[in-house]
């Protein structure tokens, strides 16, 4: 009996010790965490996983879509944004994919001396949810939006066109505020693009090219603030060169100039003379001088052709075609 005594008295007492030592240990235990926990937002949760759920809900992709946009990483939200419009086109929320996609693109717009890229993506966004969704809550402020791109445009190039013009360079000035004009004859930019072009043409020495885009300034533009410097520049060139007939039913400008009242062009094109009707003192109507001029060549006076533009690589002079003058021949 007395071994069976000691040895249920040294097995209490190790498990005795056993007790005491896990009561008295100051580890802590690990929590564990639950899966069913959610995250802290919902923004968070669209990111997690990439299951075909992920990649194709359109629900999802918004979601990740307008994140991005609301975080302000546009780059992102246009991906995002153009994979729904990729995958779901006929979704109830194209036209506001499309709208969102248009803005994301226009908030990354930065100066008209920067990349012009965004504002040429954003007006083309804008223009395609016109069309694509006409009569949608967002064509109000689209075509409030399509016009600031247009104007940051038109800015971007005035200001590349005066640096040509700084630096000399006038022949590259006068093709980009000839540009200018063509492609934005609305805004206001058009007719500071027809004075700086008729400066650059002064400066070029071809006065009546000089008056021609003047007269269409203050013919078209009455209100516009450059329309007294337009007729100021008007009385110049007529004091350097008297036998310059100016402008339509009024003959040579007088001393009463800057009182003179114009009645609006229907065109912004050069306006000349008619040679039957010059000797008369006045002019029936005013078209754009036209000339025969070299494909690739810079078109200058009537009925010559500007063999310096002509590369010496080729045999022989290039058929001549009808053009503008003051324009390039194309």
């Amino acid at each position: 009996m007395k071994p069976r005594k000691i040895y249920f008295r040294v097995v209490g007492t190790i498990l005795l010790a056993g007790l005491l030592a896990g009561g008295c240990s100051s580890t802590p235990e690990k929590e564990t965490v639950s899966q069913d926990v959610p995250l802290s937002g919902t923004d968070e949760q669209i990111f997690v996983g990439d299951t075909i759920e992920m990649n194709y809900d359109p629900n999802v992709i918004m979601k990740r879509a307008e994140s991005f946009h609301d975080k302000e990483g546009y780059a992102e939200a246009i991906v995002e944004y153009q994979h729904f419009l990729d995958l779901h086109g006929n979704h109830v929320l194209a036209p506001y994919a499309q709208y969102r996609l248009a803005l994301s693109h226009f908030k990354m717009i930065q100066t008209i001396d920067r990349d012009i890229s965004p504002i040429e993506k954003a007006r083309n966004e804008f223009i395609e949810l016109m069309q694509k969704h006409p009569a949608s809550q967002y064509e109000a402020e689209a075509r409030i939006k399509i016009g600031e791109c247009e104007d940051l445009l038109a800015q971007h190039h005035l200001f590349v066109a005066e640096f040509y013009y700084k630096k000399e360079a006038y022949l590259a000035a006068a093709q980009r505020y000839k540009m200018i004009i063509d492609s934005y004859p609305h805004l206001d930019a058009a007719a500071e693009a027809k004075y700086e072009l008729a400066k650059t043409y002064n400066d070029l020495g071809v006065p009546d090219w000089s008056r021609d885009w003047l007269v269409a300034l203050v013919r078209e533009h009455p209100q516009h603030k450059l329309r007294n410097d337009g007729l100021k520049m008007l009385a110049s060139i007529q004091k350097e060169h008297p036998n310059l007939v100016v402008a339509q039913n009024l003959g040579t400008l007088d001393t009463n100039l800057l009182t003179t009242s114009f009645l609006p062009l229907n065109q912004s094109a050069p306006i000349v003379p008619s040679a039957k009707n010059s000797h008369q003192g006045t002019t029936a109507q005013h078209k754009p001088s036209h000339t025969e001029c070299a494909i690739g060549s810079w078109c200058e006076t009537s009925g010559s052709i500007d063999s310096s533009s002509i590369s010496a690589n080729h045999s022989s002079t290039p058929a001549p075609i009808t053009c503008q003058t003051g324009t390039w021949c194309e």
